[in-house]
């Protein structure tokens, strides 16, 4: 049973590292068709895309996708996302307890950020809508990835909150 479990979570988290990707590329492939990016760079898992409007965009971990301003000494946060994509609803609350953490940062960081919070329509569980609900003061929008993946009406709305 114990391998059974392993094996379970493990696909779990396979197609939540899926939904971060997909979410990802797409955004990529926004910018690049709208002609946004001026400068791209890697490190390791993470990239960071120079925008033609001064932003920076950070392909990362925490947060999963950052938006910054840069000024001559710091990087200012404008808009952290969050993208937990695991499909198993039992560990939906710890997901979203990781992705707040990571939300709240960019609010003590910036108080005019804005945060996303995406994650697939199974891992919302009342409670976990109890919990967003609660948690209004630091979640300003909030997409499934469903919607993103088939709704281009979810996807345009995700592209001009994100102003791209």
């Amino acid at each position: 049973m114990t391998a059974g479990s392993q094996a379970q979570g493990s696909w779990g988290n396979m197609k939540g590292d899926k939904a971060e990707v997909v979410v990802k590329e797409l955004i990529e492939r926004k910018l690049k068709e709208r002609g946004l990016i001026i400068e791209e760079t890697s490190h390791g898992k993470s990239k960071t895309l120079k925008l033609n409007d001064g932003r920076i965009l950070i392909f990362g971990t925490e947060p999963d996708i950052g938006i910054y301003e840069s000024t001559i000494s710091t990087m200012v946060i404008q808009i952290a996302i969050e993208i937990k994509g695991g499909i198993d609803p039992a560990a939906a609350l710890e997901r979203f307890g990781a992705s707040l953490k990571s939300l709240r940062r960019a609010k003590q960081d910036n108080i005019n950020s804005i945060t996303i919070l995406i994650m697939q329509n199974v891992s919302l569980t009342s409670k976990a809508q109890d919990e967003i609900k609660s948690s209004f003061m630091t979640i300003d929008y909030l997409f499934t990835i469903d919607d993103l993946i088939s709704n281009e009406e979810s996807m345009d709305r995700l592209f001009k909150v994100i102003k791209i």
